[in-house]
C-alpha cells in the first residue's frame, strides 16, 4: 500500500516534469510576440501621405475580404452548374412471374441518372461564369468607393492640419504685435486700449485653435476607421496632397470614354445582362424534354438465369403555363438589366460633368488665391506693421490684415480640399486615377 508522502513526492516529479516541457514553449512563445511587436514597431505610421494610408486600408477592409470569397463563392457555383446531378441508387425487391406455387423473390440493382439535353448545362455555366465577372466587378466597385472614402478622408486631414498650424502661425504673431504693443505703451508712443485689443485677439485666436484641435481629432478617426484602425490610434503627420492630373485629362468626353471602359458599375451592369441573356435562352429550352437514364442488375436469387435492364424516361412539358412564366421572367430580367445599364451611362455622365466642373472651379480659385490675393495681402501685412512700428498706422489695421492674411490662406486649402474631393469621385467614375 503506497503512502500519502510517496503520492505527494510522485505529483511533485510529474510536476516539475510538466514544469520542464512548458518552459522551452513558453520561452518560444515570448520569442514570436518580441519578434511581432518589434515588427510592428518598425512598420512606418500611416498618414504622411496617401498612399500610406491606401496600402492599410486595402489590406485590413473587411469589407473587401468579404467581396474576396463571395468571388471565390460564386467560381465555385461555375462547377456546379456545370455539373450533373448525383445519380440514384435504386434497390427493388419484386416477385418472379408465375402462374402457381409459392412466392419467388427477385432483386433489381439498377443506377439511374438524370441528364439534361440541348446545351442547358452549358447555358447554365455561362450564366455561372456572367455572376462571376458580376461579382468581380462589385468587388472593385467596392474597392473604388472605399479608395474614394479614404481619399477624401486623408484630404479633410490634410486640410485641417494646415489650418491649425496657419492658426498657431496667426497666434504668434498677435502674440508678438501684444508684446509690441506693450513696449509702445512703456515708451508713452501707444495707448492702454492698443494692449486690450492685442490681448483680445489673441484670447480669440486661441479659442479658435482649440476648436481646430477637436476637429483634427474628428479627422484621425475618421481616417483611422476607413483604416480599421482603433479610432485613437496615431497617425503621421501628412506631408503633401496628390498633385492635379493636367486639365486636358478632365475634358467630359474623356473622362466618359475612360468609365466606360473602366468603371466597375459598368462592368457589373455588362455581366448582368450577359447573365440575363443566358438564362433567357436557357428558359426558351425549357420546353425541350430532358430525360432520365438508367441501368440495373436482376438477380432471381437462384430461380432463374440472373438478367439486365436498361430504361429511359422522358420529362414532358406539360406544365404550359410555369414555362410561359419562366420565359416572361427571363425576358423581363433582360430588359430590366439593359434599362439600367441605360440609366447608369446617363448618371455616370451628369456625375463627371459636374465633378469636373466643380473640380475646375475649386482648381482656379486656388490659382487666384495663390498668384493675386496670397501675395498683395502678404504685402499688406508687411507694409501694415512697417508703418505700425513707425507710428504710422493704427493697431486694428495691422490685427486685421493678419487676420484676413491667415482667412486667405485657410480659404486656399479649403479650395484645395474640394478639389481633391472632385478628383476622388471622377477617379471613382472612371474606375482608376487619372
Amino acid at each position: 500500500m503506497v503512502g500519502p508522502s510517496h503520492k505527494l513526492g510522485a505529483m511533485k516529479r510529474r510536476r516539475g516534469h510538466l514544469r520542464a516541457r512548458l518552459l522551452p514553449l513558453g520561452f518560444i512563445l515570448v520569442l514570436a510576440s518580441a519578434s511581432a511587436a518589434a515588427e510592428n514597431a518598425s512598420d512606418p505610421l500611416p498618414g504622411a501621405t496617401l498612399e500610406t494610408v491606401l496600402t492599410v486600408a486595402r489590406r485590413l477592409s473587411p469589407e473587401l475580404a468579404a467581396r474576396a470569397l463571395e468571388v471565390e463563392a460564386a467560381q465555385a457555383r461555375v462547377i456546379i452548374a456545370g455539373s450533373w446531378d448525383d445519380p440514384t441508387l435504386r434497390v427493388t425487391s419484386d416477385e418472379i412471374d408465375r402462374t402457381g406455387g409459392p412466392r419467388q423473390n427477385k432483386m433489381i440493382y439498377s443506377v439511374e441518372q438524370d441528364i439534361s439535353l440541348w446545351g442547358k448545362r452549358d447555358l447554365k455555366r455561362d450564366a455561372a461564369r456572367a455572376e462571376v465577372d458580376q461579382m468581380t466587378a462589385d468587388s472593385r466597385s467596392a474597392e473604388t468607393e472605399l479608395v474614394e472614402k479614404v481619399k477624401v478622408a486623408f484630404a479633410q486631414y490634410y486640410q485641417t492640419d494646415q489650418v491649425i498650424r496657419t492658426t498657431h502661425e496667426l497666434h504668434s504673431v498677435v502674440h508678438d504685435i501684444a508684446k509690441l504693443a506693450r513696449d509702445r505703451y512703456a515708451q508713452n508712443r501707444g495707448s492702454q486700449q492698443e494692449i486690450f485689443k492685442a490681448e483680445v485677439e489673441n484670447a480669440r485666436v486661441e479659442t479658435e485653435i482649440a476648436q481646430q484641435a477637436a476637429a483634427l481629432r474628428a479627422a484621425k478617426g475618421r481616417l483611422n476607421a476607413l483604416l480599421a484602425r482603433p479610432i485613437e490610434a496615431p497617425l503621421a503627420e501628412p506631408e503633401r496632397l496628390r498633385p492635379l492630373p493636367p486639365r486636358e485629362l478632365l475634358a467630359p468626353t474623356a473622362l466618359l470614354e475612360r468609365a466606360r471602359s473602366g468603371n466597375p458599375e459598368f462592368r457589373s451592369t455588362t455581366a448582368v445582362i450577359a447573365e440575363a441573356e443566358s438564362n433567357r435562352r436557357l428558359a426558351e429550352k425549357s420546353w425541350y424534354p430532358d430525360i432520365t437514364i438508367s441501368t440495373g442488375a436482376i438477380d432471381r436469387t437462384g430461380n432463374g438465369p440472373n438478367g439486365y435492364m436498361a430504361a429511359i424516361g422522358l420529362k414532358v412539358p406539360l406544365q404550359f403555363g410555369m414555362h410561359e412564366a419562366q420565359g416572361q421572367e427571363a425576358r423581363a430580367k433582360l430588359g430590366a438589366a439593359r434599362a439600367r445599364r441605360q440609366a447608369l451611362d446617363q448618371r455616370i455622365e451628369g456625375d463627371l460633368a459636374e465633378a469636373a466642373a466643380s473640380l475646375s472651379s475649386s482648381r482656379t480659385t486656388a490659382d487666384l488665391l495663390k498668384t493675386q490675393l496670397l501675395p498683395k495681402s502678404e504685402a499688406l501685412v508687411r507694409s501694415g506693421t512697417a508703418a505700425y512700428v513707425a507710428g504710422k498706422a493704427e493697431l486694428t489695421d495691422v490685427l486685421m490684415a493678419e487676420h484676413d492674411l491667415a482667412d486667405l490662406r485657410i480659404q486656399l486649402l479649403a479650395a484645395e480640399f474640394d478639389a481633391q474631393r472632385q478628383l476622388a469621385a471622377i477617379e471613382r467614375l472612371t474606375g482608376d486615377d487619372l
